[in-house]
């Protein structure tokens, strides 16, 4: 993954390569810690993967959410889920992510909503 990207533009690709089924570039969104664990029924890489593979919806961020800034290392972006038909479903969702200092600082997800 691209050194330098913003918040935003990880949980873009959070979303993207969820959608796409790319797997290998979905997991470098994530922390390094989550990487790890991926593999591990249960993990939170694990049971969103599961939990996609089931509703295949695809997510749009939501421009007029502003980044919730908890600190310099941690916020947030929402986004609206949509049906294949392209009907909106359910409420905004949440995606947090953290400067991750095993990633050299990089941003990446730590929690997602599915």
């Amino acid at each position: 993954m691209k050194q330098g990207l913003s918040s935003a533009e990880v949980a873009d690709l959070f979303y993207k390569h969820l959608a796409e089924g790319n797997k290998e570039e979905w997991l470098k969104t994530f922390t390094a810690y989550h990487q790890r664990t991926a593999k591990s029924y249960g993990s939170s890489p694990d049971l969103y993967w599961r939990a996609y593979s089931k509703i295949k919806c695809t997510y749009v961020r939501l421009p007029d959410k502003a980044e919730t800034e908890y600190s310099e290392t941690r916020n947030r972006q929402w986004y609206q889920r949509y049906k294949a038909d392209g009907t909106e479903t359910g409420m905004p969702l949440p995606i947090s992510l953290v400067r991750d200092e095993e990633s050299d600082g990089e941003w990446r997800v730590d929690v997602a909503t599915i």
